[in-house]
């Protein structure tokens, strides 16, 4: 009885971070969001550089997105294979881009080359992750999922 209740309490939990290892990512990156904000403003008092820089907003992304990849990482469930994980994320990375490169002509809220920033740094971080073989972060190694050269 008890091993029937662990095994429903682990496929429970399997299903749950199946369908929360996206959103968690996501926290995680507004979670350090918060700190990078700050950390910009040290920056614009003490050197003189600009809060809404370019160069700043293209850090303050970087570090977001690989926050949200390693959390996402870090929740997505075992049985989820990696190529599913990065297909995944392809998808919504490029629907991401697209909604930010709809507002290039007019944008409401930001300057061009920011827009540019928010569409394509994501997937820029995402493909440094797949390729990156020293640190194999998202695992290919181990299943033989490395990408063909």
């Amino acid at each position: 009885m008890k091993e029937t209740y662990k095994q429903i309490r682990n496929q429970f939990l399997e299903i749950l971070r199946l369908i929360v290892f996206i959103p968690a990512g996501f926290l995680a990156g507004t979670i350090v969001k918060f700190p990078l904000f700050f950390l910009a403003r040290i920056q614009e008092s003490m050197f003189g550089l600009k809060m809404d820089s370019w160069g700043t907003h293209l850090w303050q992304t970087l570090i977001f997105y690989i926050v949200c990849f390693l959390a996402s990482i870090y929740v997505k469930p075992k049985f989820l294979k990696s190529k599913y994980f990065i297909l995944t994320w392809s998808v919504l990375l490029g629907f991401n881009a697209f909604v930010f490169m709809s507002a290039l002509p007019n944008p409401p809220y930001s300057t061009p080359i920011k827009i540019i920033i928010d569409a394509f740094t994501p997937i820029g971080v995402l493909i440094y992750l797949i390729k990156d073989e020293k640190n194999d972060v998202l695992k290919l190694s181990k299943t033989g999922n490395l990408p063909k050269e």
